[in-house]
């Protein structure tokens, strides 16, 4: 399914003639769903609650009770890059062994945890793999998975909460009081050429002292586009740093209405700020996240600049 403008996002999403996903889940009405929670930051749950709210709008059967549900549903994120969550999927897996197994529209990036291993040895357990963008769908597919697997490309699900009450009631208290900033300093970061000079040396130290300068060369690289961002934008307004992720779901949101402008490189911030009607500049992860997402499911009605730095 293309999305040729944002207001026609829930109508479309909702036909599915063209969204696997969608399909898959029509497909399964006679099972019953659990949406399960996992380790992350608003963000995550952003991606759970549109979820939720697209399994009410398509009469899917959900529990809240993991034991009675059919197919335990992982609604999305980025499980095969951070090692917590694909442990727990495995958990999951070892611990329900009747249940089947749903990842929702995610992303899919070599590199970082086995993920082709694991479903590969999980697969009659697995009913579907869905990505949220086409590097991620060209990824799964090259990874050459049982074909019993259900493999798709949607869109992020925190996308289809853009026409819905919430969100016009955040819009309802929207300002421009401030600049935003909402940087990573994780694994996720592109790493600078401080960070890349660290990485060489870091052999010849000890791991206490690795850690050290890594932290350092992350920090270094954070105020420099911090500087960057001070010359850019309005001298009018102040920026507002935020570690963003630490906050909870309601100060997430209302930090992101009260900007003018929105720097991130962090998907869900661009998301959202996007869908309130915020300018975005949005920075580059190490594996072009927030530059997929934007030309599969936000180009053409979203308010957003990359920039290179």
């Amino acid at each position: 399914m293309q999305i040729t403008s944002g207001t026609e996002i829930n109508r479309q999403t909702l036909t599915g003639n063209r969204d696997i996903y969608i399909q898959f889940l029509n497909q399964q009405k006679n099972q019953s769903f659990f949406c399960c929670p996992y380790p992350g930051n608003p963000g995550d749950r952003l991606i759970r609650r549109g979820t939720l709210q697209l399994l009410t709008d398509l009469d899917v059967k959900t529990t809240n009770d993991q034991q009675q549900a059919d197919i335990l549903l992982f609604p999305g994120g980025c499980p095969t890059i951070w090692p917590d969550v694909m442990d727990l999927i495995v958990k999951t897996l070892e611990n329900y062994p009747d249940k089947k197994i749903v990842i929702g529209p995610a992303t899919f990036e070599f590199g970082f945890t086995d993920w082709p291993d694991i479903f590969s040895r999980y697969a009659n357990r697995i009913a579907g793999l869905f990505c949220r963008d086409n590097r991620s769908y060209q990824n799964l597919t090259t990874a050459e998975l049982p074909e019993t697997i259900v493999q798709g490309l949607s869109h992020d699900p925190a996308i289809y909460l853009k026409n819905f009450k919430w969100l016009e009631e955040l819009k309802s208290d929207l300002s421009e009081e401030y600049i935003l900033v909402a940087l990573r300093r994780d694994k996720e970061m592109l790493p600078s050429a401080e960070e890349r000079l660290t990485r060489k040396i870091m052999p010849l130290l000890s791991e206490k002292k690795s850690a050290k300068i890594l932290h350092w060369a992350k920090k270094s690289a954070k105020l420099h586009k911090l500087k960057d961002i001070r010359k850019s934008c309005a001298r009018d307004l102040p920026i507002r740093d935020v570690e963003i992720w630490l906050l909870d779901d309601s100060q997430y949101l209302q930090t992101i209405c009260g900007a003018k402008e929105v720097h991130t490189d962090r998907l869900h911030v661009m998301i959202v700020a996007a869908m309130l009607g915020k300018k975005v500049f949005a920075y580059k992860t190490l594996y072009g996240k927030l530059e997929n997402v934007y030309e599969h499911s936000l180009k053409g009605w979203a308010d957003v600049t990359f920039v290179d730095a």
